[in-house]
């Protein structure tokens, strides 16, 4: 699917004002990982030293942008690293009508473990309309979809609305596999240990835990603590897998305000979407009580020179998308002695 996305852009690419004012980065970055505590296991009378050692931490992007900055935003970098994380990045409404695009892959090796996370998106700004292709990828958050919308634009003064639909096409969200699977009271922790391919044996008065015949635990309270929640979350996520990607189709509202001066700026934009319908089987199902049926994107840059000193400045995005949560929020004060 990643690579049909792709496909479908290549018609833009033989027209090189696509690309007039954009940029093409890749940077690495590498770091001493986090040291963990000291960890001991007993093992026949003794210990034994597991404390876990990460190798060193690295950030590997590549990408191509174009995307207009707004007026509060200065380039103070000479480079683009990729890592950036630019509030205005995520608005709807854009500083500059026309094609706009991100496209951005980063490999991420931290604390120990690997995943990659992708943001790409297309998006075409005209006085009236707007429409837009992304696929997001962040396996920090466990969150990945596809999405196509288009929406019809009012604009008065400083103020921009939004109204149109999307369409999101993304893994299976909301079930959990091993409530079926298992029944609490049916089953024995040993019986489902045993169908998720673990054995024991007993040896010295207590339980050794193997997997494929290697020893994993030399007790039944360290197999339990370390391994056996690992076989239930590798269970859970190898049977979501064969369900495949589901769609749905969803209303969406849109509205977002700019005003910048000199002395004050603030941008906010929020997208709530209130309706859903469900393509497929195991498409999301939205609960009606406690509002979990309501989703939005939404975010917020303040600044203010409150004096010839002092200024402040507040930048923050939040979205919930099938329960999930995903925020991120930066504030404080500079002051300037001269």
């Amino acid at each position: 699917m990643r690579t049909l996305l792709l496909l479908l852009l290549v018609p833009f690419f033989s027209f090189g004002q696509f690309f007039k004012y954009s940029t093409v980065y890749t940077s690495m970055t590498m770091g001493t990982s986090m040291v963990e505590r000291e960890n001991y296991i007993a093992v026949d009378r003794g210990y034994k030293d597991v404390t876990e050692i990460n190798p060193y931490d690295y950030n590997l992007t590549i990408g191509i942008r174009k995307i207009a900055r707004f007026d509060y935003e200065y380039k103070v970098k000479t480079w683009y690293y990729g890592t950036e994380r630019t509030v205005s990045d995520n608005v709807t409404i854009g500083n500059a009508n026309g094609w706009e695009y991100l496209f951005n892959y980063s490999f991420i090796r931290n604390r120990g473990e690997k995943f990659n996370n992708a943001n790409f998106w297309l998006r075409y700004l005209g006085k009236q309309n707007v429409s837009k292709i992304q696929y997001k990828d962040n396996q920090r958050v466990d969150l990945e979809y596809y999405s196509v919308e288009n929406r019809i634009r009012f604009t008065k003064g400083p103020w921009d609305f939004t109204i149109g639909w999307t369409g999101r096409m993304h893994p299976t969200y909301g079930i959990v596999p091993i409530e079926d699977f298992w029944t609490p009271g049916e089953s024995t922790f040993v019986e489902l240990a045993g169908d998720f391919g673990y054995s024991r044996q007993f040896v010295n008065g207590d339980w050794h835990w193997f997997s494929s015949d290697e020893l994993v635990a030399t007790s039944s309270d360290e197999f339990y603590k370390h391994y056996f929640g690992d076989a239930v979350a590798s269970f859970n996520e190898q049977e979501l897998d064969k369900l495949g990607l589901q769609r749905e189709i969803s209303a969406v509202l849109g509205v977002s305000y700019y005003k910048w001066t000199p002395k004050l700026w603030i941008h906010v934009w929020y997208n709530f979407l209130p309706l859903h319908y469900g393509v497929d089987q195991y498409s999301f199902e939205y609960n009606q009580e406690d509002y979990d049926w309501a989703e939005w994107d939404a975010g917020i840059v303040f600044g203010s020179r409150i004096t010839n000193h002092l200024g402040m400045f507040i930048e923050g995005t939040h979205q919930r998308y099938w329960m999930k949560p995903v925020y991120e929020v930066k504030f404080g004060f500079n002051y300037l002695f001269f």
